[in-house]
């Protein structure tokens, strides 16, 4: 189950998402999407993260099959940010050269994947 929250006036088609996570969540991950202005995304990493910069993602696995995804709502690649923080929930990360190989290659995969199934 997924479930998305805009807290900006900014259109986002969540259809979108929801393709993306069916293609991402093969076992049951219940979601939050929450798509937020810069400001909130710049509170949100200072406080979790320490880094008082605009972050352009933020993962949260709440507890196993649940978690939570922040997204800056003014990024262009949001597609590609939200599939980046589900990979983060489902155990990816990119702190060694090669498992940001293997994250990388699995985000182009799912991303190519949905083209696809979009376009048909």
């Amino acid at each position: 189950m997924m479930e998305v929250t805009n807290l900006t006036k900014i259109k986002i088609r969540i259809k979108l998402f929801e393709n993306l996570y069916h293609a991402i969540c093969k076992h049951p991950l219940e979601l939050s999407v929450v798509l937020a202005s810069p400001y909130r995304m710049r509170k949100l990493n200072k406080k979790y993260r320490g880094k008082d910069t605009t972050a352009d993602v933020l993962s949260f696995l709440i507890e196993k099959g649940r978690g939570e995804i922040f997204l800056n709502a003014r990024r262009k690649n949001i597609q590609f940010l939200f599939v980046h923080g589900c990979l983060h929930l489902l155990g990816f990360d990119h702190k060694t050269l090669k498992d940001a190989k293997i994250m990388e290659r699995k985000e182009k995969n799912i991303l190519c994947k949905s083209r696809k199934e979009l376009s048909e």
